[in-house]
């Protein structure tokens, strides 16, 4: 091979596509985000307050590629739920089953962070190109300690999606709890009976997964697969949609309402954030979507202070009309 040939290989290999994401997001994300809102957004209601972020960093800790909510502090716990450096609510991987490069897409792009009211603000992000997804989520602060959450996204090609199914998935790294595991109310699968299950992986990617009672859909996934959260299954399933965790005094519950035509898991992560610190997390599978066509789901946030599991799940029934 001659040595201008040579020399061109190589002026290929330099441009593959992690070089030129890494080229993105050190010198092009930047001015990318150069007209958008200043960094965080605060709103505030009830007994909550709320810092709310795009993939951009702000101020000393706060890194670069995490958005959603950054800092969430309530009145009787002054300690932010959320790992300083990251976020909770953080959109994090969209996948269809192959290997992902790049592992964590929708943060590698710039997103559009717009205060839409004193308690409302907008997260939007553009059609990404290599999974072609464009996403909304808007969070609206209601008193006394909710977040209510609405994620509307759309999937204009469906090339990137080999194998009949959508997934994305959702991290929320928790600042150093006493108390790693999730609860919900569940049950192992090979017993019969429902009760507040007290959930743990001891490992990344270990018994990671909670399916629902009844959820028989088998994802695919790559033998090297590295969403490992996404791929690997505890011995329990839930039984309604919803789970908490506990962070010092305070309980923090996600309260789902997720559409027939998706499919919602939880997940969880012992070290996601770092040694101390979990990932509370979930994803949603959407089998056979239609390119072109807007899917949403709606998810409620609270967080106050512990009372018990029966509270919690008062709290589901009221928010779904239920009690």
């Amino acid at each position: 091979m001659d040595t201008l040939k040579i020399k061109k290989m190589k002026r290929i290999a330099f441009f593959s596509l992690p070089v030129i994401m890494a080229l993105f997001v050190h010198f092009i994300m930047p001015f990318s985000f150069s007209n958008l809102i200043k960094l965080p957004v605060m709103l505030k209601s009830g007994d909550l307050v709320a810092a709310f972020v795009d993939n951009r960093a702000y101020g000393d800790a706060h890194k670069a590629r995490y958005n959603g909510i950054s800092e969430l502090r309530h009145k009787d716990q002054d300690s932010t739920l959320f790992v300083p450096f990251y976020a909770g609510f953080n959109l994090e991987h969209v996948w269809g089953g192959d290997v992902l490069d790049p592992q964590f897409e929708p943060r590698e792009y710039p997103m559009h962070l717009k205060k839409l009211s004193k308690y409302k603000v907008s997260l939007h992000q553009d059609e990404l190109p290599l999974s072609h997804i464009e996403s909304t989520t808007t969070f609206t602060m209601v008193p006394p300690h909710y977040i209510d959450v609405s994620f509307t996204y759309i999937i204009h090609d469906d090339t990137f999606f080999k194998h009949g199914y959508a997934g994305l998935f959702w991290a929320s790294y928790i600042n150093a709890p006493a108390d790693k595991n999730i609860y919900f109310q569940g049950r192992k699968k090979c017993k019969e009976g429902y009760h507040c299950v007290k959930a743990f992986s001891t490992k990344h990617g270990l018994k990671s997964g909670h399916l629902q009672d009844g959820d028989t859909y088998e994802m695919y996934a790559e033998p090297d697969f590295n969403v490992t959260l996404a791929s690997h299954y505890s011995e329990y399933v839930y039984k309604e949609p919803y789970y908490f965790g506990r962070f010092h005094n305070m309980a923090f519950a996600y309260l789902f309402s997720v559409p027939e035509d998706q499919i919602l898991r939880f997940a969880q992560s012992p070290t996601g954030g770092g040694d101390a610190n979990p990932a509370w997390d979930f994803y949603i599978l959407n089998p056979d979507f239609e390119t072109g066509k807007k899917y949403t789901f709606s998810v409620r946030l609270v967080y106050k202070p512990f009372i018990s599991n029966e509270d919690i799940r008062k709290e589901y029934k009221k928010w779904k009309g239920e009690e």
